[in-house]
Parts: C-alpha cells; structure tokens; sequence
C-alpha cells in the first residue's frame, strides 16, 4: 500500500509539474502578444468625418445640420435670461461660445427665419441685449404664441440684478 501512494503523489507530482510548465508557457505567450488595436472612435458632424479635430461641447450639442425649429428653441430659451414675462418655458444660459456657434449655423443655413436668426444673434455675439424683449416676442409669437393671454410675452428686459438672481436660481450649482 505504500508503494501504491508513494506512486500516486509521484504521479501527481509530475503531473503539478507539466501543469505548471503549460501554465507558464501560455502565460508568457499572453504577454508577449501585441494588444489587440482598439477602433478609433469617429466622430461626424453632418456626415463629414472629424478626424484630429478637438470637437466643442457646442459643437456637439449644434451639428452643422442642426434643425431650424432647434436654433428657434434655443434663442428663445436663452432670452429668458434677459427679459421679464409671466410665464417662460425653457431656460439655457447664455455663452459667448452658443450665441457665436448658433450664428455660424444660421449663416451656412437655408432656415426660413435665417435673416432674423442672424440678426439677433449678430448682436448678441457683440454683447447688445438692448433688443432682447423684441427678440424673444419675435420667437414666441414664431412658435404660437397666444396674444389672448400675453402670459408668455416679454415686457421689459431684466435689471442686472434680476439677471443675476435668474443665473444663480437656475445656472448655478448649489452643493
């Protein structure tokens, strides 16, 4: 009986031993081998491939085939910043960098509104908010707005202050 375990824990010595070996072998082939090529990820804008190009979030958020009715909905939501009304529906902050791609896509575009799109993004990009109540009348009234309440029609542009508070309750982050 001796000699029958002395053979089996010899033979499953032996065994630990290739098992090891064959172990080692695939391990190192593993490492050894280039990593797999990952697919570079492409990125279009309006079908056009962006290679090497560093995309802005604004960019991404308005492609070059940006919609008419979305360039209309953002003017409208980012007036709100500027102007008192009843009742508004939408809010976007107001950036240099949105009012300045938004201009680029109406220039390019061949929206029905292009010529008023421009103009008020014209000046907006210059910093003139002067005209902000006419501008977002002009939208509003654009996208239905109902004269019988005048709930959502602007009256009176927003003292700095007022503007300020309206960033800070609704652009700000509070932690």
């Amino acid at each position: 009986m001796k000699r029958k375990t002395k053979a089996t824990i010899v033979i499953i010595g032996i065994l630990f031993t290739f098992g090891g070996i064959f172990g080692y072998i695939k391990f190192t082939e593993q490492i050894e081998k280039p990593a797999p090529k990952k697919e570079k990820a492409i990125v279009e804008n309006a079908g056009v491939p962006l290679e090497n190009k560093i995309v802005t979030k604004e960019e991404l958020l308005y492609p070059d085939n940006l919609i008419e009715h979305k360039v209309n909905e953002a003017i409208h939501s980012m007036s709100h910043q500027k102007v008192k009304a009843e009742s508004q529906w939408g809010r976007e902050q107001i950036t240099q960098a949105k009012v300045d791609r938004l201009l680029e896509i109406s220039k390019e575009s061949n929206y029905k509104f292009k010529e008023l799109y421009v103009s008020i993004l014209e000046r907006w990009s210059k910093g003139d908010f002067s005209h902000a109540v006419e501008d977002h009348n002009a939208i509003w009234e654009m996208q239905g707005g109902d004269d019988s309440t005048n709930s959502g029609r602007a009256t009176r542009l927003l003292s700095p202050e007022e503007e300020e508070q309206y960033i800070e309750q609704f652009f700000t982050d509070k932690k």
